[in-house]
């Protein structure tokens, strides 16, 4: 195969295919830097790290390429999930908080895991207590945000 046709291959094995043309260009300029196979494998590896996810999250291909992302720490490239969801975790919020209620805080923290309690408290007790069927969604959202930011953090720690 040429460079021409190992340009292309490895734009079509890439999982955002924009730009055509600037990533072309970018893997060409790969491909003086390093072989083709290590290219394609890496790519490969990046395509199935990124299955299921937000494109919009999965840089360009001139990008990846330009920067030699097929460098990076591998580990970087799949995003983390937490061991018990965010859905589990706030089903196990609106339990604690039908058993123990409003004044129920501190039977709460001994009885949920500190994973769980951490955002929880971010969040706010009592706002989660008060919650109606008009902001649970946001409280929802503001939950799972914490949690999954404090579940990465004490991943990489």
């Amino acid at each position: 195969m040429n460079i021409e046709e190992q340009a292309v291959a490895l734009y079509k094995a890439y999982p955002r295919k924009v730009a055509k043309g600037a990533a072309i260009r970018a893997i060409k300029s790969a491909l003086r830097k390093e072989d083709f196979e290590v290219l394609m494998e890496a790519v490969s590896a990046y395509s199935e790290a990124r299955e299921g996810q937000d494109r919009q999250y999965t840089p360009y291909p001139a990008t990846w390429f330009n920067q030699e992302r097929w460098e990076d720490d591998r580990e970087e490239w799949t995003p983390f999930t937490p061991s018990v969801s965010a859905e589990e975790a706030w089903t196990e919020v609106r339990s604690a908080i039908r058993k123990y209620g409003v004044m129920g805080m501190t039977e709460a923290r001994e009885a949920l895991p500190e994973s769980i309690m951490d955002p929880l408290e971010k969040v706010g007790w009592r706002n989660v207590c008060d919650m109606t069927e008009y902001n649970s969604g946001k409280l929802y959202h503001q939950f799972r945000s914490v949690y999954e930011r404090l579940s990465s953090c004490e991943t990489k720690n």
